[in-house]
């Protein structure tokens, strides 16, 4: 945005407005005047121009579906078009943090199946065995609940909706479950 342009709430209003009708103009307009300013705020959050460029455009593409929801009484239109702007930044950052995640998982699941198939022997046969020893004594200490959530995702391969459906309870509640119990079980776990 032109820094000797201040904002004007009522010009920045009439263009949502005209927006949330459909009206090019108003968004060519609007776009022209806080593209900048909106890339600035992604870009302070992602630090990578061609994300910064992708969530602009995913801000872009939902102020022009959804300029109908913006609300003179709930603040200034500049606000919620940086809000906007900084909520579609911090998802895409989760996203990367929970790709990243899953991605490990999956080298390390990877890992473990390419040992899985090696012969083990002596010490190392011994180190396995005490830890599957001791991960089915924790499990068994687990209340029924938690044990057959537990079971349920790890060794049936169920997702968190798949158990919650099949068990007829809350999804929160099938998320607690497995939370509290995968808190015992490395308590109980780390104790031996």
């Amino acid at each position: 945005m032109d820094p000797d342009r201040a904002y004007d709430d009522v010009a920045d209003a009439e263009m949502l407005s005209g927006i949330a009708s459909g009206d090019q103009e108003a968004f060519r307009r609007l776009h022209q005047r806080y593209a900048g300013l909106l890339y600035a705020a992604i870009h302070r959050i992602l630090g990578d121009p061609a994300d910064t460029d992708e969530v602009l455009q995913e801000v872009l593409n939902s102020l022009w579906r959804k300029a109908d929801q913006y609300h003179p009484g709930r603040g200034r239109p500049i606000t919620w078009l940086t809000s906007t702007a900084r909520n579609r930044a911090i998802d895409r950052l989760r996203s990367r943090k929970r790709q990243a995640r899953l991605k490990e998982a999956y080298e390390d699941a990877l890992d473990f199946v390419a040992r899985g198939n090696t012969p083990v022997a002596g010490p190392e046969a011994a180190i396995r065995r005490d830890t599957c020893e001791a991960v089915r004594s924790a499990v068994m200490e687990l209340s029924e609940i938690q044990r057959e959530a537990i079971e349920k995702v790890y060794f049936e391969g169920l997702t968190q909706q798949q158990i919650a459906d099949q068990l007829g309870e809350p999804l929160g509640t099938v998320k607690a479950r497995i939370r509290r119990g995968l808190a015992k079980l490395r308590q109980t776990i780390g104790e031996e």
